[in-house]
């Protein structure tokens, strides 16, 4: 066990100017109102780690929604969670979640846990793995010190994930997904006893809900290099829990690089590489598994589309514009994946374009011109102004004066001029 140490240096250096001053305010608050407080989770991590804290957490030995409810006079701005006594704050550039200390126990695996109220030691014992269960006092006889019974602060120079129990996974296998994110995260290693337990308890995945398994791939989707988690699973037999031809494999890690140097890469352009290769039915497959999202299965179907118009996209005698037509109706998110895992050629070109140039292009007149030169008000409007975009795509027509001629032989093949 490590020395006990001061962070409140560190606390004053690290965190931003706004983050310090609700820390203090919750200080304050705490002790007017008789409770103790603690900075826990993963901002007192990355505190040790010497990295920028974004997440701040409390816990508060009293009542957690009384204590929010004194940090905030407007009230449509906290929410609350009477079952675990938690609530969550919001500030301009920051929310504040502040839970009471407890103990949890699992009436089963998988399960929510039930808790009652206890120490701050209690509630240290009770997370996913040490380098998690520190915390920093926040009181005034002692603020700044650091809490570390399960000496995180060591696993943390060791570059190690350990769990703090042998039950650990079979509470909350969630903690599987958790352990592969840190140890890709930061460069660390999931400690050889903790990996053991991993493997043991592998097929525990299978007690957690739909919706939580979905919570743990946008978590992973949201890391800087998912890749890496994803192949790290693939190999620990984690990742095919979700679909069995799931792959963390080269093609995967280099797609993601392609990916992150085109554009600032999205979680949805992540998604749409990760099941890039998955066929419909087994994307329809997943998307039940882990209960995705209307978005996330759209990323998911509009990936397919692309895949099946490649002869489309390859083509070197179709006309802009019906290559463009397809184009539209994808989201970016599923284009810049598109530019990614396709190998350089036509398609790749054809997608750049269109998101260069072609998805830019409008007509110089508009709906108020057409009615002006005598179209009638209703559908053709539309109709013609999208045939005067394609036709600009495809390069028949370049001015306004050649648009107008189009419009006008419209209206005479109609009879209408």
């Amino acid at each position: 066990m490590k020395e006990p140490i001061n962070l409140s240096g560190d606390m004053n250096r690290l965190l931003p100017a706004e983050a310090l001053q609700i820390i203090s305010q919750a200080s304050t608050s705490a002790e007017r109102l008789g409770f103790r407080v603690f900075l826990v989770g993963g901002v007192v991590r990355d505190i040790l780690l010497e990295r920028n804290g974004f997440d701040l957490d409390l816990a508060v030995e009293g009542d957690a929604i009384e204590l929010a409810r004194s940090l905030s006079a407007d009230r449509a701005r906290i929410t609350v969670h009477h079952r675990f006594n938690t609530a969550r704050v919001g500030f301009d550039s920051y929310h504040l979640d502040i839970a009471r200390t407890r103990c949890e126990t699992y009436t089963r695996p998988g399960s929510l846990p039930t808790v009652r109220p206890g120490t701050i030691e209690d509630d240290l014992g009770r997370r996913d793995f040490t380098v998690n269960a520190m915390a920093l006092s926040l009181n005034r006889d002692d603020y700044g010190n650091l809490i570390d019974r399960h000496d995180g602060r060591g696993d943390l120079e060791a570059g190690l994930i350990r769990v703090l129990h042998a039950a650990s996974f079979t509470d909350d296998a969630t903690r599987l997904w958790r352990a592969i994110r840190y140890e890709q995260r930061f460069g660390f290693a999931i400690e050889p006893h903790t990996l053991e337990i991993f493997r043991r308890d592998i097929n525990r995945i299978v007690d957690i809900t739909p919706d939580r398994q979905r919570y743990e791939l946008e978590c992973v989707l949201s890391e800087a290099r998912p890749e890496t988690v994803f192949s790290r699973a693939d190999e620990l037999g984690l990742l095919n829990r979700w679909h069995p031809a799931l792959s963390g494999d080269e093609w995967l890690k280099q797609s993601c690089r392609r990916l992150r140097a085109i554009q600032a890469a999205t979680p949805s352009a992540y998604l749409a590489l990760l099941c890039w290769r998955l066929d419909a039915e087994q994307k329809d497959s997943l998307a039940r598994t882990l209960k995705l999202s209307r978005r996330q299965y759209r990323v998911l179907q509009e990936s397919t589309v692309i895949r099946d118009s490649l002869s489309l996209l390859d083509s070197s005698q179709a006309p802009p514009s019906r290559i463009a037509s397809l184009l539209r109706s994808l989201d970016t998110d599923v284009l810049s994946a598109a530019r990614a895992a396709l190998e350089p050629g036509r398609s790749v070109e054809n997608i750049e374009q269109y998101l260069a140039t072609w998805s830019r292009v409008t007509p110089v007149l508009n709906g108020e011109n057409l009615l002006e030169l005598g179209v009638p008000r209703g559908p053709d409007i539309g109709r013609l102004l999208e045939e005067l975009r394609d036709l600009t795509i495809d390069g028949a027509i370049d001015s306004r004066q050649a648009e107008e001629h189009h419009v006008r032989d419209w209206l005479t093949r109609r009879g209408l001029s």
